[in-house]
């Protein structure tokens, strides 16, 4: 899968933002993606980030941060995806955090 242009939300146009690469990784390794952020105070509270994430602050309060992205199948893995291959997701590092994913339903914003 490739990286999408997820865009910004019309509702939050300036939640939307370029994540660049590694400073010690070279443009094969890893280009730039174009992300939302979703759900901490005062922005879009996004559903899946509510169930999954959410950080209570000294002062009591509670944010939900998190970032989404979208990410395009090729025509290949489009049709492994038909055919009932599962979907893999690789988190680097010691740990899994919150993560969620889906399908962008239709009107989805």
């Amino acid at each position: 899968m490739t990286p999408a242009d997820i865009g910004p939300h019309p509702d939050a146009p300036t939640h939307y933002i370029r994540m660049g690469k590694p400073e010690n990784w070279n443009e094969e390794d890893c280009g730039s993606l174009a992300v939302r952020r979703v759900g901490a105070t005062g922005d879009i509270l996004f559903e899946p980030a509510v169930r999954v994430c959410h950080t209570v602050l000294p002062s009591g309060e509670t944010v939900y941060p998190a970032f989404m992205s979208e990410w395009e199948p090729s025509e290949e893995e489009r049709a492994r995806i038909a055919a009932g291959a599962p979907i893999r997701m690789l988190v680097s590092g010691n740990g899994l955090p919150p993560v969620a994913l889906w399908a962008r339903e239709d009107g989805e914003v």
